[in-house]
């Protein structure tokens, strides 16, 4: 798990925890470490089925963006192929207000 820094955010990149250490809360130390070195605000994506990867970031303080400002947000900050735009969701801490 790690952060990039792009333009006015950071994003979280390559954040998975082995499945044999989850629930473990490796996964939460990680992210908080990443929060306490962040100065700008943090996105994430990740496909919009993976209800537990939302859940998790959810209980740390991110929230879904709307489905308009995940377009928007995915096309200004990651370079993927359209189909991945539209089965992908963006979650923001702090909550994103735009």
């Amino acid at each position: 798990m790690g952060l990039q820094d792009v333009h006015d955010v950071n994003l979280i990149r390559n954040a998975y925890v082995a499945p044999a250490r989850q629930r473990a809360g490796i996964g939460g130390k990680l992210l908080a470490h990443l929060q306490r070195m962040s100065t700008k605000p943090m996105l994430v994506g990740t496909w919009a089925a993976a209800s537990w990867a939302i859940r998790f970031y959810e209980r740390h303080g991110f929230a879904l963006v709307s489905p308009q400002r995940k377009t928007a947000l995915l096309k200004a900050y990651w370079t993927i192929p359209e189909r991945q735009i539209e089965t992908s969701v963006v979650l923001a801490n702090p909550p994103d207000r735009g």
